[in-house]
């Protein structure tokens, strides 16, 4: 029996349109996850943080005091862009669900995504262009995060209730599995030995600069496919004038008849925000912890971002079938204590091979509780308010964004410890998952039945 047979409200994936799509889900993740890999986490923000920002300084302590205020303008033009995503993100989604412009709304912060990491070249290795380098960063996750909304919604549209964790999941594995192609790629060709093998010099940063460019091109090969051949999103009010203030409108009303029609769904969006924000700081710490604590040096912090991501494809990827098989409810909460037990590991042991160890088998559980959060979600939500509700997701991740990181240099600033930092984020991974372990979740928590 197919899928909609079963099922009339599923979508029939067996149509050749469909798999197209499903196909094109995939891939849109193996495209953007080269932006957080190689643009956020291992190499261009550590590029405009440490190099950029100190160019000119004289003096271990000089450099030492212009690379921390690198940071501090990194991350609060981040913070500048947090609330940009807040704001944004559950307005553009009512506007693509009341309006049907979903599809066009992810083509076009998909494409902003790609120019504003093209533009980042113009940062030249002069301290004077540290603004420019942390807005252009900032400006891409916002616009690399509105259009993740957009395509989290696509989702439901791909697979059925009975293979949403394995399409999940498979698309977050080829994310990860992209950023490992990637991050190899800019090491060989970039990177080492010396200038890397195109033979770009390191003259005024270029070697580095020039990375960009390339990871602007593979984001734009990746994500196409879905920008022609997303599933079509039929308006829910079609005809009716939309405008900013109207959405901001139903957006308000919507969450307050939520707390009496839909109250699961807002505990979800709270606890999840805590300890995705925890997840999010694994990685967003992982390059610091490898080259502070532990003395990385950059090629042996892209050799472990390699293979953090190759960990967490598998991971993931195995994740997406626990997630049909047992329901997203227990992958979730099993993803949360492997992080937090491994993450004592790490607290416990100062040697690399600790943090080798501890660092990979962190990233095995990471993956598959992002990719079972989604699902959940699309499980919770009504149908026709899917890219709505992930908007409000983007919003409580944003609204508690400051938590994992926070807690990460609150620990380090009272231990005095880099490494000891690992014990904020186990706090913020505990509450979270304090929160979410009495929420009833009913049939959402549990495996889809299947079709005959």
């Amino acid at each position: 029996m197919s899928p909609s047979a079963a099922d009339p409200a599923a979508p029939d994936v067996s149509r050749p349109s469909l798999r197209r799509s499903l196909i094109s889900f995939a891939l849109w993740d193996g495209g953007m996850s080269a932006f957080s890999s190689v643009i956020l986490t291992f190499v261009f923000a550590t590029y405009v943080t440490s190099a950029v920002a100190a160019e000119g300084a004289v003096g271990e302590q000089a450099i030492t005091a212009a690379q921390d205020h690198g940071s501090q303008v990194l991350t609060a033009w981040q913070a500048a862009g947090a609330v940009a995503v807040a704001l944004l993100a559950p307005l553009l989604g009512n506007l693509a669900d009341a309006g049907g412009a979903r599809n066009a709304l992810l083509r076009i912060t998909t494409i902003l995504t790609v120019v504003t990491v093209a533009l980042m070249p113009l940062v030249a290795l002069d301290a004077d262009y540290l603004t420019l380098g942390a807005v252009l960063i900032a400006l891409a996750v916002v616009f690399s995060e509105l259009a993740g909304v957009f395509v989290n919604s696509v989702l439901p549209e791909v697979s059925t209730p009975a293979t949403r964790g394995r399409v999940s999941g498979t698309a977050w594995a080829i994310g990860y599995w992209g950023s490992i192609v990637c991050l190899g790629l800019v090491l060989v060709l970039f990177v080492m030995p010396g200038t890397g093998l195109l033979g770009i010099t390191d003259e005024a940063g270029w070697n580095l600069r020039a990375i960009p460019l390339f990871v602007a091109a593979w984001i734009l090969v990746g994500t196409l496919p879905l920008m022609l051949w997303a599933p079509r999103h039929p308006a829910r009010a079609a005809g009716q004038r939309w405008t900013p203030w109207q959405g901001y409108a139903s957006i308000i009303t919507r969450v307050v008849r939520a707390f009496r029609d839909e109250p699961v769904m807002l505990q979800y969006l709270v606890a999840s925000a805590v300890y995705r924000d925890g997840l999010g700081a694994v990685f967003s710490v992982a390059g610091v912890l490898a080259a502070i604590a532990y003395g990385f040096s950059t090629v042996e912090v892209i050799i472990f971002g390699i293979s953090a991501n190759l960990v967490a494809g598998f991971g993931v990827y195995l994740g997406g079938k626990l997630d049909d098989r047992f329901g997203p409810r227990p992958v979730i909460i099993a993803g949360c204590l492997g992080v937090i037990s491994l993450g004592v590991v790490v607290l416990a042991f100062d040697a690399k091979a600790a943090f080798w160890a501890a660092g990979l088998a962190i990233s095995l559980f990471v993956g598959p509780v992002q990719s079972a959060s989604r699902n959940l979600l699309t499980r919770l939500s009504l149908p026709g308010r899917e890219t709505e509700n992930f908007g409000l997701y983007a919003t409580t991740g944003r609204a508690l964004g400051f938590l994992g990181t926070g807690a990460f240099s609150l620990s380090v600033a009272v231990l005095g410890q880099t490494r000891l930092g690992i014990l904020g984020i186990i706090v913020v991974m505990a509450l979270g998952l304090l929160a979410f372990l009495p929420i009833r979740l009913g049939a959402a928590g549990r495996p889809a039945p299947r079709a005959a």
